[in-house]
């Protein structure tokens, strides 16, 4: 299983993510809502692989929220694996601070916010973006106006 993953990352590092290398890091790495070894080491790799690329997908950045997300109720995260994937987690506001591409889409958006808030511990927040669509919010927004 390790090689597998080990294998997926370096494909997604050195190639154009296609729709079936990110099927197969989410079956990999978060699997209804849980996560385990594998999905910690993975972390540091996407954070660079956002880092690396020219436009942002939306797949990783939500990949990296909801392995952060589901990290309280999985398994404790082995002592080697904890530097780099706290590290990564902090550098993320920057990185996409800093990113080249300044035009996201809803999806893109919606993740970088969850990643962002992860960064600077606001993990509430960081639920919050990572569950809530564009339309919910929307509807959130109006109802909250209407009874104002």
């Amino acid at each position: 299983m390790q090689s597998d993953c080990r294998m997926l990352l370096n494909e997604l590092m050195e190639s154009e993510a296609s729709d079936d290398i990110w099927d197969m890091c989410w079956n990999h790495f978060v699997l209804n809502d849980t996560v385990g070894e594998a999905a910690y080491a993975a972390v540091p790799y996407l954070v660079e692989f956002v880092q690396r690329s020219v436009t942002i997908d939306w797949n990783a950045l939500a990949l990296i929220s909801a392995i952060d997300l589901a990290r309280p109720a999985g398994p404790a995260m082995p002592s080697r694996l904890k530097q780099d994937y706290f590290q990564a987690i902090r550098a993320l506001p920057q990185i996409l601070a800093n990113h080249p591409q300044t035009q996201w889409d809803e999806l893109t958006t919606r993740y970088a916010a969850s990643c962002i808030a992860l960064g600077r511990g606001q993990r509430e927040l960081a639920k919050i973006y990572s569950d809530l669509s564009l339309e919910e919010g929307i509807a959130w927004r109006m109802n909250r106006e209407r009874t104002s």
